[in-house]
């Protein structure tokens, strides 16, 4: 059998290759194998052990069986050449036995492997919940995920007709509204594959339009040339995601440069615990820190008729901020601590640990 050609170019080559660096991450080796496959057109299949990727390559190929897993490291190899031009042609052939990458006298060769295209769930049939330019994604899901921990979820849920965004601490919760919707859906999905679609979507352009979408058991992303299926499960208990209360004793607007400032220092500063403290009050509110016998405080500017305490991790807070607008709405009640992204419509939650009336 005559053997299959095509040809990228090395911008296309690289821009691919860091697409699926980003996507498989870093954490589980076994997922750093990529894929060659033909199902009417030369594609790339990759997976992080629940985010599943199908990647238009090139149209300009004859059809081939089985498929060829190459290591992305092999890939980055490539892309390492920095003599080459980005117009430089990547010849790609296959036949019956080897897939090979040739440019500019360097080759590489890999085996193609009989696996049944079903072990890959190549079915694409879902149902289109809303469509967005890929940036407002990007920014809503890297919000929520950004302070997240490995093993940790990200809830996709509805509410009063929005669909949003959320994540659930021991420390505080996180919510923004991606799009209206008229559908019930609640679903969760890992955070590190949160993580890895915010990372490896990057690249991608961001006035790009994303279809957002669910089957049975996924929830769909799908642009152009990339379908990608992430694993969801309904969660199996009733959630607090958003703020229901309206009994909140202050409402006041704060820039919210000053404690990101804040948050910086102590972030250079302490490199060990990240717990900290956040006062509020009528004349002196202000960020303390203790460690090994020492005590650090800076003081803020803002004031509010009563006294509350919040224990704050630095880390995380000054991530949530650092993805929020500089003016934001501050509520307070004796339990809870809401900064509020108007514009952006993103919302972050802390448990105000003690209460005082002045």
């Amino acid at each position: 059998m005559n053997s299959m050609e095509g040809w990228l170019t090395f911008v296309e080559l690289k821009r691919i290759t860091k697409f699926l660096d980003a996507f498989c991450g870093t954490v589980e080796p076994s997922f750093r194998n990529v894929y060659f496959y033909y199902d009417n057109a030369l594609k790339v299949y990759a997976t992080d052990g629940c985010a599943k990727l199908y990647l238009n390559v090139t149209k300009e190929f004859l059809p081939f069986n089985g498929m060829a897993a190459i290591p992305i490291q092999y890939l980055k190899g490539i892309i390492r050449d920095r003599n080459l031009e980005d117009d430089s042609l990547v010849k790609l052939s296959v036949d019956n036995e080897n897939i090979l990458f040739e440019i500019q006298g360097m080759t590489l060769n890999s085996k193609i492997q009989k696996i049944n295209k079903k072990e890959i769930e190549i079915n694409k049939e879902f149902s289109v919940i809303t469509k967005k330019k890929l940036n407002v994604f990007l920014n809503k899901l890297d919000f929520v995920s950004a302070s997240a921990n490995e093993g940790d979820i990200i809830d996709i849920f509805t509410h009063e007709n929005k669909l949003l965004f959320g994540y659930l601490s021991n420390y505080y919760r996180l919510n923004t509204v991606y799009s209206q919707i008229k559908i019930q859906l609640h679903r969760e999905i890992p955070f590190i594959s949160s993580r890895h679609l915010v990372k490896s979507l990057n690249h991608l352009k961001k006035d790009n339009i994303l279809e957002l979408g669910v089957d049975e058991k996924n929830i769909i992303l799908k642009t152009q040339g990339i379908f990608i299926k992430i694993c969801s499960t309904h969660p199996s208990f009733s959630k607090k995601l958003i703020n229901f209360e309206d009994k909140f004793l202050e409402k006041k607007v704060i820039n919210a440069k000053e404690l990101r400032n804040v948050l910086d220092k102590l972030y250079v500063t302490f490199h060990g615990s990240n717990i900290a403290y956040l006062v509020f009050n009528k004349k002196n509110s202000y960020v303390y820190k203790e460690d090994n016998n020492s005590k650090i405080s800076f003081k803020l500017s803002y004031s509010f008729d009563n006294q509350y305490l919040i224990t704050i991790h630095t880390r995380k807070m000054r991530s949530i901020l650092s993805r929020m607008s500089d003016n934001l709405n501050v509520y307070l009640s004796p339990k809870e601590l809401i900064f509020e992204d108007e514009k952006n419509e993103k919302k972050a939650s802390f448990s105000v640990s003690e209460f005082n009336i002045k």
